[in-house]
């Protein structure tokens, strides 16, 4: 087997994504029940009230992105397809590039947090690469 899946085994690569799908689907929850607390960890603070309202609406949309996301994954899960599995996780790097970039134009740039989202979508692309290749 091809790198990373040799590193573990099938069974366990599948708790892996199934970890990483809980993960996406707690997010994407957060941005629909707290969205001011979603948006300011990307980096996205608002400072006038018709800021706050697209903001809020901005995070909301996305977190019903994350969640139909989870919820796909959660299907893939349940009926043990691994490999399809590991497709959305490899497509879903690219969400966590298009995040880690917006929060990098927020008004802390770089500061505080974009690493922790750059090692997430290096995460996500590890994950996906295991379960492709199961």
């Amino acid at each position: 087997m091809a790198f990373p899946n040799r590193l573990l085994t099938n069974s366990t690569w599948r708790l892996v994504g199934l970890g990483l799908t809980t993960t996406i689907f707690a997010l994407g929850s957060l941005s629909i029940i707290a969205p001011p607390v979603a948006a300011e960890s990307l980096g996205v603070i608002p400072t006038t009230p018709e800021g706050r309202s697209i903001t809020e609406k901005a995070m909301v949309f996305l977190g019903i992105r994350d969640v139909a996301a989870a919820g796909a994954l959660f299907w893939f899960y349940r009926e043990g397809k691994e490999k399809e599995m590991g497709v959305l996780t490899l497509a879903w790097t690219l969400v966590c590039v298009a995040d880690t970039w917006v929060a990098t134009k927020g008004l802390r740039g770089w500061d505080q947090g974009i690493w922790v989202l750059c090692a997430g979508a290096v995460v996500v692309t590890f994950t996906g690469l295991g379960l492709v290749q199961s």
